[in-house]
């Protein structure tokens, strides 16, 4: 199935892999981590710095952190003698097999599959069975048969040849028996699936409960403690914190369930793979984020015992998702409806 990609992903993406024949393709793509160029400012955690010959309190970020910084820092630990069962060459091992997994520039890879039927009502059906799966079990779904019809799992003769005639009662009872089962685990999960549309292209979706939701709902109903609003209680605060001057990230509420995309069908090909579901977990390309690489210079003046002295903050300034190079959602969305552009062009 040719499909090109490369040279049509957003800033950012990489095609990893590839394996194809001519009725399916799966891709594994890669997103380079932006915080490998943040300013070292911002993020190394110093409290002060010389810039151009002068002196400024530094208000840093703290970024989600890199694969790359992670190996580098093990490997200096390593070194010290410190990491007991632990060498610079067994660090390096561990990182060479991480990076066989997922590139450490990458801070995700996302895959994708897309399979080409012969036409769309098998598609459709196709789509279906991503629904009944979940919901009745293998013994429910439908494939292709002879004659351009579709047959029950067990009906279709490729799956009949594996399975001897006297076994088929077994294996349809065992079917049944994992099929209850898991409806059971999906109920205990409150997990429900149902059909709707992906870019205007019919799809089945999942949705869940968000753990971070229900950790904020936990939070709620736990007793506050009692706090002596006279007593020190030591810090680690920004002193600049609640004057207005630092970026201030706007509290969203998080939603409580979280609804992600498994498949949806276009024309003849079902698209799946786990790039969809982070349509529903990215954040817009619009979102608030700090700026990784930019930086703003605020003037503190104050009098003590009649003189008056002067500090120079080097602070963080307000950016967004999409201008600092992260994963977002408007980026998945451009990816997959480039490949519907491909699949339409060529149905």
């Amino acid at each position: 199935m040719e499909l090109n990609l490369k040279k049509r992903l957003p800033k950012g993406w990489e095609e990893v892999s590839r394996q194809e024949n001519d009725l399916q393709v799966t891709i594994k793509l890669g997103h380079i981590n932006p915080e490998d160029k943040a300013n070292p400012l911002l993020v190394s955690g110093d409290t002060s710095a010389v810039v151009g010959g002068e002196a400024f309190s530094v208000h840093g970020i703290a970024p989600k952190g890199t694969m790359t910084k992670f190996f580098d820092s093990m490997t200096k630990m390593a070194a010290t003698g410190w990491m007991k069962g632990y060498t610079p060459d067994k660090i390096g091992v561990i990182r060479k097999q991480f990076n066989v997994m997922q590139g450490e520039r990458y801070d995700m890879s996302p895959s994708l599959s897309i399979i080409r039927y012969n036409d769309v009502a098998t598609a459709k059906e196709m789509l279906k069975n991503q629904l009944t799966l979940r919901t009745d079990g293998f013994g429910a779904i439908k494939l292709p048969g002879t004659g351009g019809k579709t047959v029950s799992y067990l009906d279709n003769e490729y799956i009949k040849s594996f399975i001897p005639e006297d076994k088929r009662e077994l294996v349809d009872d065992e079917m049944k028996k994992a099929t209850q089962e898991y409806k059971e685990k999906i109920k205990e999960e409150k997990i429900n699936f149902s059909t709707g549309t992906l870019l205007g292209y019919p799809a089945v979706f999942m949705e869940a409960e968000n753990p971070e939701y229900t950790r904020l709902e936990a939070t709620k109903k736990r007793p506050k403690p009692k706090v002596d609003k006279n007593k020190f209680r030591g810090g680690g605060f920004d002193p600049l914190a609640g004057k207005g001057i630092l970026p201030q990230k706007p509290k969203l509420p998080p939603k409580k369930t979280i609804k992600s995309c498994m498949a949806f069908q276009v024309g003849h090909c079902i698209i799946s793979g786990d790039l969809l579901s982070l349509m529903a977990v990215l954040p817009a390309g619009k979102e608030y984020s700090e700026s990784l690489t930019k930086t703003g210079t605020f003037i503190e003046k104050e009098k003590v015992e009649g003189r008056e002295y002067t500090t120079k903050h080097l602070i963080p300034v307000a950016s967004n998702y999409a201008e600092e190079g992260y994963a977002n959602r408007d980026d998945v969305e451009k990816i997959l409806k480039t490949i519907i552009d491909s699949l339409t062009e060529k149905n």
